[in-house]
């Protein structure tokens, strides 16, 4: 059963009801908060987590919120718009996967609480094709979370992501500086990094100050004199000047692993035969010598 405070309850039971809602939205690190109202002033609410200044400008209203009882997931979507920072956010990854609250509020008085519409995390986004067009944010409940659970399967290469508590593997970053830029979005030079060529090859470049502070992207090569070749944009143009940190990856192979010294945290099944390496299909039929 859901709580409401007492405060707020009176509220709500009144004819004219002074109520807005409130949508913040959280990265997975807890690093960036941003806050959407669909009030046409600020409200600046504190929910014991977080204290939010909720704009106004970049209202965010859910749509046909559905709650039951049973373990069906919660379903609804978010419209309205917001700012070329924030699409920035979501596009980059920053935001992806992010914690959604949405809260019912009486904004002539903060102090009574609020209500908890619905929690959740963000899923697909959609844009309209004009710059000012509206924006729809798709809200997944944790319901939907469990609904569509899955078992661990067994793999050739390592399951871990590089660096998390089961890999372990400190990341070890090198500083530089964007020189120069012969394709704003995927080709610079920076300086202050000597390493042979193809050493940060499907690395990572984290963009330290300027238009993309925070964003990091997959680095595709790498040569000996500073060259930098992007697997994927950034959300905005790379600038000279530009402060970058750089560390190596893992492709998650029992080469790399061991090469890294780290085989007694690898979490994958790399003795498995299969029939094609290219492939990796782990449990192929592999015929012996004498086989038909």
């Amino acid at each position: 059963m859901k709580t409401i405070p007492i405060q707020l309850r009176t509220a709500l039971e009144k004819p004219g009801r002074s109520t807005c809602f409130c949508v913040k939205v959280v990265s997975r690190d807890g690093t960036v908060v941003r806050g959407f109202t669909n009030l046409d002033d600020v409200v600046r609410f504190n929910d014991g987590i977080h204290y939010v200044e909720y704009d106004p400008t970049q209202p965010l209203v859910p749509q046909n919120i559905q709650n039951t009882s049973d373990l069906d997931p919660d379903n609804t979507e978010l419209h309205g718009w917001f700012d070329e920072e924030v699409k920035a956010a979501l596009m980059s990854g920053v935001l992806q996967s992010g914690e959604i609250t949405i809260y019912r509020v009486t904004y002539l008085n903060l102090s009574a609480g609020a209500e908890v519409v619905a929690y959740g995390t963000i899923g697909k986004v959609e844009y309209m094709a004009e710059t000012n067009g509206s924006r729809k944010i798709e809200f997944r409940g944790l319901d939907e979370l469990i609904e569509n659970a899955s078992c661990e399967l067994t793999s050739v290469t390592c399951r871990n992501d590089f660096g998390d508590e089961i890999c372990r593997m400190p990341f070890v970053w090198e500083a530089g500086t964007v020189d120069e830029v012969a394709d704003p979005l995927f080709q610079f030079k920076v300086t202050g990094i000597t390493r042979p060529d193809n050493w940060f090859n499907l690395g990572v470049v984290l963009f330290d100050d300027g238009e993309n502070a925070t964003v990091t992207a997959e680095i595709e090569t790498w040569t000996a004199d500073g060259w930098i070749t992007l697997s994927f944009a950034p959300p905005n143009n790379i600038l000279p000047g530009t402060a970058v940190r750089l560390r190596r990856d893992c492709d998650k192979t029992f080469t790399t692993c061991k090469n890294y010294n780290n085989v007694r945290n690898m979490n994958a099944e790399h003795l498995m035969p299969v029939s094609d390496t290219s492939l990796m299909v782990p449990g192929a039929y592999i015929k012996s010598n004498n086989a038909l």
